[in-house]
């Protein structure tokens, strides 16, 4: 049975935009549990809801005055979905022999690798995604890509099956002297900085400040291409 196989096929099946299979044996042991493989897949978020929420004001704040109602929020359900299948690879590759830890919301939190009062991880997904060179780590502290911007949902699992690892090159920031997220950041809790392997959080962000309003992946200009891209498909 080819495994990777197996799992990229499935993934994509549930609506995965891309899977990639990466050696993380470069990270610590605090970051990768001694794992020496991860799955990463990405979901993209429609370029409509994207659209949806530029032309809506206060979109978010507007969902946490209706009694924090999320659940109709593709992002969210996205969010739930990533963690929903990270969770079912993981069981899987367990049911079969293998080691897998599931880098689901949930899984973090129920095994502490989650950090509730610092609201952080070891090992952010985007962390994995640079190494795979997905992307790289904009000014606003998200995962940036060429192809979707910053309209993209993560999922990882880390185990120790032995997958194919997929060839990848990490990719150098393309922020430049763009700095549109940190002139969108209303309750300025982006600072300006440039990502390098030195950087933590809180040299990219004060989240204390940060409200989660999404315009800093909205209007990020690789989230503008993805948008006009997808606008130019669909009049074709």
């Amino acid at each position: 049975m080819n495994i990777s196989h197996k799992i990229e096929t499935e993934l994509k099946e549930l609506g995965a935009s891309f899977v990639h299979f990466v050696d993380i044996t470069s990270l610590s042991d605090k970051e990768n549990k001694n794992f020496p493989v991860a799955i990463l897949f990405g979901i993209k978020l429609s370029s409509n809801y994207v659209q949806k929420v530029m032309n809506t004001p206060d979109y978010v704040q507007k969902m946490v005055k209706n009694n924090r109602n999320f659940s109709s929020d593709e992002f969210y359900l996205t969010e739930l979905k990533t963690g929903e299948l990270a969770d079912r690879i993981s069981q899987w590759l367990i049911d079969i022999g293998y080691k897998a830890y599931s880098h689901s919301d949930k899984n973090q939190i129920e095994t502490g690798f989650f950090n509730g009062i610092y609201e952080g991880t070891p090992l952010p997904h985007k962390t994995i995604a640079r190494i795979a060179g997905i992307g790289w780590i904009g000014k606003n502290n998200l995962l940036v890509t060429t192809k979707f911007g910053c309209a993209l949902c993560l999922g990882v699992v880390m185990t120790n099956a032995p997958l194919e690892i997929t060839p990848s090159n990490p990719i150098q920031s393309k922020c430049n002297n763009c700095n549109i997220c940190i002139t969108v950041c209303e309750p300025k809790a982006l600072k300006e900085h440039t990502w390098n392997l030195n950087t933590e959080r809180e040299d990219m962000l004060d989240i204390y400040k940060c409200t989660t309003c999404l315009n800093c992946l909205i209007f990020c200009p690789w989230t503008q291409n993805y948008i006009s891209k997808n606008e130019a498909t669909s009049n074709e």
